[in-house]
């Protein structure tokens, strides 16, 4: 074959680590002259145009548009002089296989024996079953008088059981009368014999649109009732979590509070106000 050029993910700014292939400015056979636009790289900061350092022919894209986390240094693409047969370049064994560049994204969903965090198994056989979420208050109140949640239907906003729910519940509880917002589906479900937990949660049938607690992610079918719609972060975004994780548990931190008798400035405030 062709001895061709190799052309390296370069490093576009002082901290970037690896790049995604954006999109690709130039064809395989087109002539390409030193200063020409190669590619678009998305760096961790931004989107940089890669320009060609030298003349030649583009004869092989390794690395194709979309591709992401390619590693700087790793082969993306080959040049051949001028003249040169651009179809019969020669591959070295390192640019063979593209996609050892970069390990692939949904390597966590399309595994089945990997972790189950996206389906859970409990989730799966009862999709149309939701978790009771409890706010602090109804919480306390639940575990205090032994309430049962899955006798009401929350009111809060996305299923989320209240305080008045709480209170609502236990007005029925000392009358002695069942609630008529039961569920219809709570008679098959199986009923706690101890005091429900933060942890230990009730399902019920919200009718919520947006699911209390995610499901399972299901590219494509956004609107499907009990699914979501997993969107990869960008490179700028998952900078920005690594740093502030990197802040918050690398670097000492020391928290001080200050007790303030403003019992004066309150009652010059009520004065003024009059």
């Amino acid at each position: 074959g062709t001895p061709g050029i190799k052309v390296l993910m370069p490093a576009l700014s002082p901290t970037m680590e690896q790049g995604n292939i954006v999109k690709w400015l130039k064809k395989e056979g087109e002539t390409v002259t030193a200063g020409d636009a190669l590619c678009e790289i998305e760096t961790d900061k931004a989107v940089v145009t890669m320009e060609s350092s030298d003349d030649g022919i583009l004869a092989k894209i390794l690395v194709e548009e979309g591709s992401k986390n390619v590693r700087l240094g790793s082969l993306i693409c080959l040049l051949v002089e001028e003249g040169q047969d651009w179809k019969q370049v020669e591959i070295p064994a390192d640019g063979s296989d593209p996609s050892s560049l970069a390990p692939p994204a949904p390597a966590l969903t399309s595994t089945p024996a990997g972790p189950s965090v996206l389906s859970p198994p409990k989730l799966d056989r009862e999709p149309g079953k939701l978790l009771v979420r409890l706010s602090p208050a109804a919480r306390n109140i639940v575990e205090t008088h032994g309430l049962d949640p899955s006798n009401i239907t929350p009111s809060g906003p996305r299923g989320i059981f209240t305080k008045e729910d709480a209170l609502k519940l236990l007005q029925e509880k000392h009358k002695g009368k069942p609630s008529e917002l039961k569920p219809v589906v709570s008679p098959a479900l199986p009923q706690p014999t101890v005091v429900p937990s933060a942890s230990q949660a009730t399902a019920v049938t919200s009718a919520y649109p947006r699911p209390a607690v995610p499901l399972v992610s299901t590219p494509g079918q956004p609107a499907a009732p009990g699914t979501f719609t997993e969107i990869p972060a960008s490179n700028i975004r998952r900078v920005i979590a690594k740093r502030l994780t990197e802040s918050k548990t690398t670097i000492p931190h020391a928290y001080a509070a200050a007790d303030c008798d403003i019992d004066a400035i309150l009652r010059l405030r009520k004065e003024l106000a009059k």
